[in-house]
């Protein structure tokens, strides 16, 4: 069954369900934008940022749409659709999609399962509605990579110990997922290495553009009939500190071929570990690391592979309806071939300054200045390496909802 398929029967149960209250989500993110940077590879270009100097004056950040139907006591079914007025494939379309079973703990243990297609639990950053950040508008580059191609198309079971209704300091839990559709991961992080970036990825769209200078690529396909997995855990102390880890592996054959869209499978593995610390006066710090690799075995050209790692730093303080925040990205892909392409290696640092006064509205205004070295911008479209990119971006974001 395609994706599609598995999306529109995870969303077909509620019309089978009973008529209970849906919980709705809406709010529209405009943004003016002045940017020192070329076209990005959301549009086609091999630029880091989401907005290159192309780009500059309004534009639409974000309108979202998003839905939450109780089906029974125990049962939950969630849909978050956007627009990002990116030139996308479908002006509108899903980012997550699916079904999640939340039974009554026993003791001190709760169990709860989700199936359909969600992000699986790699992000210390991006924790607020809509899988967006709480602290800037762009993502880490760590985050900008799972947005564009990552996405859980299965089932995910997570068991959580409840330490703290027993008197003890911390909670733990440990997460199991089994996912198809996701033999493209890897292939937009060789073509443009990592991004900083607030786009996300839909499920039935595109990452760049057909006429863009290294095509586009379609994401969430199953074809080689291998299913991939992660295992992540997690412990929380006191609500202060959040610690994570978690291995992933698509398990994709690199060796077969798409039938329809001639795409060859990519095996993407990596592992990712941080650390979130929080205290009463406003204070949030994240650390976060990822490393991995990803290879494809195209008949003509053998096994190519490329290993990648990234980690960031980020500082945040709240003043009431205010919050400062900073993050420092460090971001590397490397290849041993010489003639394969897709080497990168860079950093970014991200400013942001958020005003809410109050749960409608949402101002932001962030600085990113990225410098990188990608071997593509040489091979594929005759630029030089280097680059120094910026963008700063004024976000004014109004929101409602009916709970």
């Amino acid at each position: 069954m395609a994706a599609r398929g598995v999306i529109l029967a995870v969303a077909a149960v509620v019309f089978a369900s009973g008529a209970q209250a849906t919980d709705w989500d809406a709010s529209l993110d405009m943004r003016l934008v002045a940017a020192d940077a070329p076209t990005s590879y959301i549009d086609g270009g091999l630029g880091i940022l989401r907005y290159g100097d192309d780009r500059d004056g309004a534009q639409l950040g974000r309108a979202r749409l998003a839905m939450s139907q109780d089906l029974g006591d125990l049962l939950t079914l969630k849909i978050d659709a956007s627009a990002w007025g990116q030139r996308d494939k479908t002006p509108v379309d899903v980012t997550e999609a699916y079904l999640q079973l939340h039974p009554y703990p026993f003791g001190d243990w709760r169990p709860r399962l989700k199936l359909g297609a969600f992000y699986a639990p790699i992000s210390l950053e991006n924790r607020a509605e809509g899988w967006e950040s709480p602290y800037t508008l762009s993502s880490s580059a760590m985050d900008s990579w799972v947005a564009q191609e990552l996405r859980t198309i299965g089932a995910e079971f997570k068991l959580e110990w409840l330490g703290t209704h027993s008197g003890h300091d911390f909670d733990a839990g440990v997460a199991v997922g089994v996912y198809g559709w996701n033999e493209g991961a890897g292939d937009s992080l060789t073509d443009s290495g990592f991004t900083i970036t607030d786009w996300q990825g839909s499920l039935f769209g595109r990452v760049g553009q057909p006429n863009g200078v290294t095509g586009a690529n379609y994401e969430y396909h199953q074809f080689d009939n291998r299913a991939g997995t992660y295992v992540g855990l997690d412990v929380h102390y006191l609500d202060r500190i959040t610690v994570e880890g978690l291995h992933y592996d698509n398990h994709a054959n690199a060796s077969v071929e798409d039938e329809v869209t001639g795409a060859y499978a990519w095996e993407t593995r990596f592992d990712t570990a941080g650390v979130r610390a929080e205290n009463d006066d406003g204070w949030t710090a994240i650390v976060q690391w990822m490393a991995g690799e990803t290879y494809v075995a195209p008949d003509e050209f053998g096994a190519l592979e490329w290993d990648f790692v990234t980690r960031y730093v980020l500082i945040s303080k709240r003043l009431g309806e205010h919050t400062l925040s900073a993050r420092y990205d460090d971001f590397k892909v490397s290849t041993g071939e010489a003639f394969a392409g897709g080497d990168q290696g860079g950093h970014a640092l991200t400013l942001a300054y958020r005003f809410e006064p109050n749960s409608h509205w949402r101002f932001t205004l962030e600085w990113v200045r990225a410098r990188d070295f990608q071997t593509n911008r040489a091979i594929v479209a005759d630029e030089a390496p280097f680059a120094t990119e910026s963008d700063v971006q004024l976000s004014i974001r109004y929101a409602v909802s009916n709970h």
